[in-house]
């Protein structure tokens, strides 16, 4: 299988959209929050775009810290959110202008109608998405008849419902346990679970608590599988192409500055995401940011005609989409530069 993902859209439209209209507490105010227009902010105003605390979108913060956007000519407004779901209804409804998400959660808006396009390959992982269990599961066959923890419609999900079908289990033989990405850990540690699926910063934690908790499987077994992209509606692409192309070149100067001083970068995206650079080193070793160049060989090439369609079959095979999303025209690639 040759795809890759991550975050979630837990909810249909009509419920997504509802709920990120009692959303004004739970991001930074955008630019037109006070009017609460779900209107795209016009030329020369901030962006406003949707972020979460994981290590994979950690390079809009080191933009953010070291000028970038600025030096572009752009203005962005980071929001960031602890759910998913929360992030994905804001866009759903007109709050954000662009959105950080799982290529999982990108089809499922344009199936549902939210008129946006993939415009940027973010992260890939390895190590950094993992199933962690307690004492009594040693291996995925385990799962068997075991409570399990999980984000439905994120990467989470996506990567237990791969890790289930090789072992030869579907999520029936499994008691699942809805949890947000930031729960499972705590749930795990507590023994109100048998296992959980979650990612970083909150593999390490629960790792790192010498509680007994190991990983029975990483995204790094199933090459492919966890993508992030950037997902910006299209009113907003056609209106302020040339500023979009100038937000995603800010990307791609913090991917260069954390390859040339990454200790100072990994710094700043732990700060972000809440943590501690010393707790996380193993996990930026299994998070692989994506530069302009690759975006233009990935976005033209093997990502857009074999890994996205293998993901869609995937999403759909466990009900994230019905399959009417055409895989292919969910991407614009105009907006990379040359």
């Amino acid at each position: 299988m040759t795809s890759r993902l991550l975050r979630s859209l837990a909810a249909s439209a009509a419920a997504t959209a509802a709920l990120a209209l009692g959303l004004a507490g739970c991001a930074a105010p955008s630019a037109d929050s006070d009017s609460g227009s779900a209107a795209g902010a016009s030329a020369g105003e901030a962006f406003r775009m949707g972020t979460q605390p994981w290590l994979g979108y950690g390079q809009w913060y080191v933009a953010d810290e070291q000028g970038f956007f600025e030096d572009r000519g752009v203005d962005v407004e980071l929001s960031s959110f602890n759910a998913d779901a929360d992030v994905n209804a804001a866009l759903a409804a007109g709050r954000l202008d662009m959105a950080n998400v799982g290529a999982q959660a990108a089809l499922q808006f344009i199936e549902e109608g939210v008129d946006v396009s993939i415009v940027l390959m973010l992260d890939s992982a390895t190590t950094a998405d993992a199933i962690l269990s307690g004492a009594g599961v040693e291996e995925v066959a385990d799962l068997a008849g075991k409570s399990v923890a999980f984000e439905r419609g994120a990467t989470s999900e996506i990567l237990l419902a791969e890790a289930l079908e090789e072992a030869g289990l579907s999520f029936d033989d499994i008691e699942v346990v809805e949890a947000s990405a930031d729960k499972v850990a705590p749930m795990l540690l507590a023994g109100r679970v048998d296992a959980g699926v979650t990612y970083e910063p909150y593999v390490s934690e629960a790792l790192g608590a010498d509680a007994g908790v190991s990983a029975v499987a990483t995204a790094g077994e199933y090459p492919g599988l966890i993508t992030d992209v950037l997902v910006v509606r299209n009113d907003v692409l056609d209106e302020r192409p040339d500023e979009v192309s100038e937000v995603l070149a800010a990307w791609d100067d913090a991917v260069a500055f954390t390859e040339s001083d990454t200790e100072t970068a990994r710094g700043i995206i732990a700060a972000g995401v809440g943590s501690d650079v010393a707790d996380l080193e193993t996990a930026f070793d299994g998070v692989h940011y994506y530069t302009l160049a690759e975006n233009r060989d990935e976005l033209t090439g093997a990502y857009a005609e074999e890994t996205l369609p293998a993901l869609a079959a995937v999403a759909e095979r466990i009900g994230l989409i019905s399959g009417d999303v055409d895989a292919s025209t969910a991407i614009r690639t105009e907006f990379l530069g040359e």
